[in-house]
């Protein structure tokens, strides 16, 4: 059972300096890509606007884009901070805003508004591995599991020879080319590249690859 632990591990670790900045960020969960579309007749609308769409990303820097029912298009954008309550916003014209939040893995709630995170890539659905390569695999593994939701809720399994596996769950996270697992007993990132019907995911440190195809 340590032997598969380990080698789930060491598939899905990799250490690319963006990975690096996506585990040191203290509020993982808001990164992303955010919307909110009004349900609302235009006649009866509080406000002008059709849809917003947030941006967070690791280097603490945030953009907003605001689609007007007459079809403008306004933005924002500049440098965020938050805690366990606050989100700061700090445009690039230097005005601070302050809002109350309230955040997980799919949902922002903010100023009685609530967004919903949208994957950037069609990674949603259950993969299976095909192969799986680097002298650190043991000869033991079987083969790999990795379910994406939509909702960015994950299962991954590492099935041994002997029947034997073993299974994380928890919320992942998507930024550029990284695929970060968050789980109870801490978090890893990998590189990944998705085409057609295949998920390659890549350790440059470890030399390792998994490919997976969706079932």
């Amino acid at each position: 059972m340590r032997l598969l632990l380990g080698c789930m591990l060491a598939i899905i670790v990799s250490l690319p300096v963006r990975s690096e900045e996506l585990s040191r960020v203290d509020f993982p969960l808001l990164l992303g890509d955010w919307y909110w579309f009004s349900d609302m007749p235009v006649e009866q609308a509080p406000h002008p606007y059709k849809a917003i769409n947030l941006s967070f990303n690791s280097n603490y820097e945030f953009r907003i884009d605001l689609l007007r029912h007459d079809g403008q298009l306004e933005t924002a954008a500049g440098q965020y901070d938050i805690n366990e309550n606050i989100l700061r916003l700090y445009d690039n014209e230097g005005i601070e805003q302050r809002h109350a939040y309230q955040l997980n893995h799919n949902q922002l709630q903010l100023q009685g508004a609530v967004f919903t995170k949208l994957l950037p890539e069609d990674l949603s659905g259950l993969w299976r591995s095909h192969s799986i390569s680097g002298e650190d695999v043991s000869e033991h593994v079987d083969g790999v599991s990795l379910q994406l939701r939509p909702d960015f809720l994950f299962a991954m399994q590492v099935r041994g020879d002997d029947g034997s596996s073993v299974t994380h769950r928890g919320v992942y996270l998507v930024e550029g080319d990284n695929l970060m697992l968050i789980y109870r007993d801490g978090r890893h990132s990998s590189q990944f590249q998705l085409a057609a019907d295949t998920l390659r995911l890549t350790n440059d440190v470890f030399g390792m690859e998994a490919v997976l195809e969706r079932q």
